[in-house]
């Protein structure tokens, strides 16, 4: 017997381990998303013989702002079916359904890791969105003028918004960034409130190993580098790769994936923000 339906109480063992088994996340970050994040409802799943083989989650990211206008932004997230039942359609079939609501009133994204599931996505109505600018890079360790410190999720949703003010952006619900900074903390970072010669930015960085990847370094004029290094400092690491909103004349790269049924396409220097990956 197969099934395609949304998620109900009771779901949330099974979530939890096709979510293991796709994923390979530890129970501490498995646990994390469905405290945080999770609601019954929220997730599309298809069950073989009762058993759930595949899921995507409907996650409101934030609000699309553009113009002075609002939009709600949801994004298709942690889509995976288990490797036992690849290649029977299932996967497509949980995205359909959940691209339909995320689709409902505003903007459905998503963000694939995997560059390699971008063709994919394509076949299901999805095309390149959003823009960053992306550069992995050494410390050199010459003096820089500036300093990094840890700041609160409301402190860095207020100056998010203050340095994003005027262009299009996704204003990050409270919510999901509290899911993202628990994300950064747990690995070494964190979100910071930095000053890099006399501007004021603000950068979202995880660890990994001896690199900060800083998921979202917004640096509103002067040098990106400098504000990077400061950030990867103060996590202890001499190598950083950072994601940073393109300027005028940047040259960008899609950060993220929009379906064609959203209401509104962003122009080339919208900024999706750091995900929730």
């Amino acid at each position: 017997m197969e099934e395609l339906r949304k998620t109900v109480p009771g779901d949330e063992p099974g979530l939890k381990r096709l979510w293991s088994d796709v994923f390979g996340d530890d129970r501490e970050r498995v646990d994390s998303f469905f405290e945080k994040l999770y609601t019954p409802g929220m997730a599309r799943v298809y069950l073989v013989d009762g058993a759930i083989v595949s899921a995507a989650y409907i996650v409101k990211l934030g609000d699309f702002i553009s113009e002075g206008t609002w939009m709600p932004c949801r994004i298709v997230h942690a889509l995976g079916t288990h490797p036992a039942f690849r290649g029977r359609g299932y996967g497509g079939k949980v995205l359909a359904a959940a691209v339909e609501e995320a689709t409902r009133s505003g903007l459905g994204a998503v963000c694939p890791t995997q560059p390699s599931l971008s063709p994919w996505l394509e076949k299901y109505g999805f095309r390149p969105a959003f823009g960053a600018v992306t550069q992995d890079c050494a410390d050199v360790e010459l003096p820089l003028n500036g300093s990094a410190a840890l700041v609160t999720v409301r402190g860095y949703a207020a100056l998010r918004e203050e340095l994003l003010h005027g262009r299009e952006y996704i204003d990050i619900d409270l919510r999901a960034l509290e899911y993202r900074e628990r994300l950064c903390r747990r690995s070494g970072g964190g979100l910071y409130y930095v000053i890099s010669d006399g501007v004021r930015c603000c950068a979202a960085v995880e660890r990994e190993g001896e690199r900060a990847l800083i998921r979202e370094l917004i640096v509103p004029s002067g040098s990106v580098y400098n504000a990077a290094a400061l950030v990867s400092r103060a996590v202890g690491c001499t190598r950083f790769t950072y994601w940073t909103p393109p300027r005028q004349g940047d040259a960008a790269a899609p950060c993220a994936m929009l379906h064609v049924d959203s209401r509104k396409t962003p122009a080339g220097l919208a900024w999706f923000g750091p995900g929730l990956d």
